[in-house]
């Protein structure tokens, strides 16, 4: 019940903040405030829904072949560019951004703006399935009394360095974030699976699966030709003349 206050709380948290700054188009620090409260509500729903997810999981050993996959599927589907994560990203980035949590920086304030009209950009964006996973993997770390904090203290430099190299120079706008949160839970809590010899059978089937999936992805985003885009013709543009008909050219019959 718990966690369904939670999503829910949330949910209208994220939904209301959104709409208020869009329609009263809130600006300076009022707006700010605003923006930051939906960001929260972004974080509550993903806990709550974290939580549901993670009661599906009956046994701790699950948590081995799941993260794999995940990661595996998450990469998949950032990198390939007919996959409907990177299409909404590269078509439709509004609808994207919307649900995302964003990193802001400050920018200042244009000739035409006032001082106090200044506001935040977003310097990159974070997904809402890598908050809502994370929720997963740390509830189920809570739950099999598995090592949370550790976890915790590895994964917080781990997603800082992963951010910087999004935002590197090298034109890496766009990573799957679920590769290093899998990794660096199955890394610390390394020790706390064991596995029968059907487990690790299955497990390393679900790795080979993962593999495959993120390189095809990988393979998909190397040889991706993007279309040429048509140059927009503006509204008011003059007509193109059509030449004129030699004399003595027959009218067309109507």
């Amino acid at each position: 019940l718990t966690a369904v206050l939670t999503l829910v709380i949330g949910v209208a948290v994220q939904v209301l903040s959104g709409m208020a700054v869009r329609q009263a188009k809130l600006t300076g620090l009022t707006g700010v405030l605003v923006e930051s409260l939906g960001q929260t509500g972004l974080l509550v729903w993903c806990l709550g829904l974290g939580v549901l997810v993670a009661l599906l999981i009956k046994e701790k050993n699950l948590i081995l072949p799941v993260a794999l996959f995940l990661a595996g599927f998450d990469a998949f589907l950032v990198l390939t560019p007919y996959a409907p994560t990177a299409a909404i990203v590269e078509q439709n980035p509004a609808v994207f951004q919307s649900v995302a949590s964003s990193v802001p920086k400050a920018r200042e304030a244009k000739p035409a703006e006032k001082p106090k009209e200044a506001k935040l950009e977003a310097l990159a964006f974070i997904g809402p399935a890598d908050f809502l996973f994370a929720a997963v993997f740390f509830a189920l770390l809570y739950r099999f009394k598995m090592r949370v904090r550790e976890t915790a203290l590895w994964l917080a430099p781990v997603l800082v360095m992963y951010l910087f190299i999004v935002l590197s120079p090298f034109g890496l706008c766009m990573l799957p974030a679920l590769v290093p949160i899998g990794g660096t839970v199955l890394l610390v809590n390394r020790k706390e699976f064991t596995l029968t010899k059907d487990e690790v059978q299955a497990t390393w089937g679900v790795a080979v699966i993962a593999l495959c999936l993120a390189g095809f992805g990988l393979y998909q985003r190397i040889n991706h030709k993007p279309r040429p885009r048509k140059p927009a013709v503006p509204a008011n543009a003059p007509a193109t003349p059509q030449p004129a008909a030699p004399a003595g050219t027959p009218a067309p019959a109507k």
